[in-house]
């Protein structure tokens, strides 16, 4: 992995790759650290419930998420372990990173040695460091999704505008005129309502679909 992994991306949204699992061990406590991906509230307690319920043995599982466009929806939970030494160190590390819309859960199991308050920060904060590492990173563009009608002789034309938008064509159907489903970064929208309305002298059809993270 490379020294700059962690770094944080200014523009856009960061989330991860895949869902992932590690297992560290320290002074024979065993951690087992979980990465999940979930959008709402709901949906991270949920995964939370569902994973005591699978390991009731285990003495904790500890947790923090981060939620929403800019991580906005942020909250942690020591699960019995002292205050602050399990939850913000998990926290922190969604935070350090800029992810978004990702839950991540060490579960603890007790060995009978005492790590201390500084013991326990950096085991969970090592074990959440590890399976978002693990989990990869990914940086999501604000886009949007439309569809358009272009002329056949426009056609051409139309495409070099999208390739230099930075723009990808999803799709194509062929009739009267041609039906293009197109996605780009949604910073160049307007750009592409008045190149359209331009382009066909407002004769022509152009329907947004949609806007979302991809």
């Amino acid at each position: 992995m490379s020294p700059d992994f962690f770094c944080y991306v200014e523009t856009g949204m960061r989330t991860i790759v895949d869902e992932a699992e590690i297992k560290t061990e320290v002074k024979r406590s065993r951690f087992i650290g979980r990465s999940f991906i979930r959008s709402t509230p709901d949906e991270a307690l949920a995964a939370v419930k569902t994973l005591r319920a699978s390991e009731p043995g285990a003495t904790h599982h500890c947790w923090a998420y981060r939620l929403g466009r800019d991580g906005e929806q942020a909250r942690y939970h020591d699960d019995g372990e002292p205050q602050g030494t399990a939850g913000p160190p998990i926290l922190e590390v969604l935070k350090k990173n800029g992810v978004t819309n990702v839950l991540l859960v060490v579960t603890r199991y007790f060995g009978g040695v005492k790590l201390g308050a500084g013991g326990l920060v950096r085991a969970y904060g090592d074990a959440a460091k590890r399976v978002l590492e693990k989990s990869g990173l990914k940086d999501l563009r604000w886009m949007v999704e439309a569809e358009a009608e272009v002329p056949y002789p426009l056609l051409g034309t139309f495409e070099s505008f999208l390739a230099g938008e930075d723009a990808e064509v999803t799709g194509k159907t062929y009739g009267e005129h041609v039906t293009i489903r197109l996605r780009l970064p949604a910073a160049r929208e307007e750009a592409l309502r008045e190149y359209y309305a331009a382009l066909t002298s407002g004769q022509s059809s152009l329907l947004i679909l949609g806007r979302d993270f991809r």
